[in-house]
């Protein structure tokens, strides 16, 4: 008899651990289906951020169109993070399925301008301008991908690498008296369709829901369905050949060209909800750190060319959706100051002091500036109606030795408002932009407390 239950005691011993190793294995597989989730979220941030940045403002500008900013940008400029102070934006949604299209722009003098072009997975395949192509008037077609058709003589052709484009128009503007001149420069570009739609073309993104498209600023809110909006971009634009291996993985999960994963099946929908929390918080660190270096400024040195990095790619677009190439603009970030603590309008606010040799080294072409957002990345609105101070700010005071001290902080330094760029009370970000930088390894100073 003891024998006996000593056989059924082991049986159940054996079928216990036979069902715990399969809870182990369903619990390893649940981690490792999250895991490739939040790998897929952080893949798909920026194509989602641009893609709902375009269906926001189609709603406003037809696709195909180019249309140019009359004013400068102020806190009320809220659809892409981190505007510029310095030009007039020109902007266009280019859907090359209608057909390559025609850009040209006139002669520019010595007015500074480029034109960014960008794939819908936002890395930027061309710049049109001062640097790369001269201030001659310029025609230049963006084909789509794999066009070989005829195109208009003495045009230079640029292909997109995918069927849908992004254009960024940058004019600047040198100060308030030059504005007009400035938008008379910009009246005379021009965008024109060539030909007739591709019927080979891969279809459309999804049609636009004008007053409810989902915020480029709130992606994790919308959980697994990120992956359908993801879904619907991989089919309209095919990726590179290196994102197969991403695929591969994504597809594990539903997650296919046209396809809508979040009604899929209830594991792997649970799967993308857990892997949207854990890969936007890898997000949200790289975008809220420093990095590259010891002081508190980051970098976007490798913006416009992501390659397979991801999360750069991701962070980029959190923050500066719509960054150049280094050789056309470098951009440095910091949020705080030199002993590390967070950039604060209230108390005795920052000094950023740049030695005579020591500013931001600029072709004579270019020009740099500094900018200050709220922690959401738009302006804040102050008594001078100043959201960045630079090379072209008028009335700057040099020091007698020639270095520039720019003042940061909710109340003008003791000199007066000259150098001095208003904060608002709380938290701050910086972003010094150098426009035709010609040494990329330089850095800012750190922003001193203190006046």
């Amino acid at each position: 008899m003891r024998r006996r239950r000593v056989a059924v005691l082991s049986a159940l011993v054996l079928v216990a651990g036979l069902l715990g190793g399969c809870a182990t294995q369903e619990q390893d597989s649940a981690t490792d289906q999250a895991e490739i989730a939040a790998d897929g979220y952080v893949y798909g941030y920026a194509p989602v951020a641009l893609a709902r940045t375009r269906a926001n403002m189609i709603c406003l500008l037809p696709v195909n169109q180019l249309y140019s900013q009359s004013a400068m940008s102020g806190p009320e400029t809220r659809v892409v993070v981190a505007p510029n102070a310095d030009t007039l934006y020109s902007i266009a949604w280019l859907d090359l399925r209608s057909g390559p299209v025609l850009l040209t722009h006139p002669e520019m003098g010595e007015r500074y301008f480029d034109f960014q072009l960008l794939d819908m997975y936002t890395n930027v395949f061309g710049n049109i301008g001062t640097r790369e192509t001269g201030q001659a008037a310029g025609s230049h077609v963006i084909v789509p991908p794999g066009w070989h058709g005829e195109t208009p003589a003495g045009a230079a052709v640029i292909e997109s690498p995918t069927w849908d484009a992004w254009v960024i128009g940058r004019t600047l503007v040198e100060s308030d008296a030059d504005l007009a001149a400035a938008r008379a420069a910009q009246q005379q570009y021009a965008m024109t369709v060539l030909t007739s739609p591709i019927p080979d073309a891969p279809p459309p993104l999804p049609p636009t829901d004008c007053g409810n498209n989902p915020a480029p600023q709130a992606i994790a809110g919308s959980g697994p369905k990120v992956f359908d909006e993801l879904s619907a971009i991989l089919a309209a634009n095919p990726p590179p050949e290196a994102d197969a291996p991403m695929l591969e993985q994504l597809a594990t999960l539903g997650v296919t060209p046209g396809a809508t994963p979040s009604s899929g099946e209830p594991d792997d929908v649970t799967a993308m909800a857990a892997g949207v929390v854990r890969g936007d918080k890898q997000i949200v660190g790289l975008a809220s750190t420093s990095s590259g270096g010891d002081g508190p400024w980051s970098s976007l040195q490798d913006a416009g060319r992501y390659g397979t990095d991801y999360l750069h790619r991701a962070g980029v677009a959190k923050i500066g959706l719509g960054a150049n190439v280094p050789e056309e603009s470098m951009y440095y970030v910091a949020r705080t100051d030199a002993g590390g603590a967070a950039l604060r309008g209230d108390g005795d606010g920052y000094r950023l002091h740049f030695p005579a040799d020591g500013l931001p080294p600029i072709d004579e072409r270019g020009f740099w500036s500094v900018t200050l957002y709220g922690p959401d990345m738009f302006f804040v609105a102050n008594p001078l109606g100043r959201y960045a101070i630079g090379d072209r700010t008028p009335g700057l005071v040099r020091g007698a030795d020639g270095s520039l001290d720019l003042w940061i902080g909710a109340k003008p330094p003791a000199s007066g408002p000259s150098n001095w760029l208003p904060a608002p009370p709380g938290e701050f970000v910086l972003m010094l932009r150098s426009y035709l930088p010609t040494d990329q390894s330089w850095t800012p100073p750190a922003p001193e407390p203190g006046r």
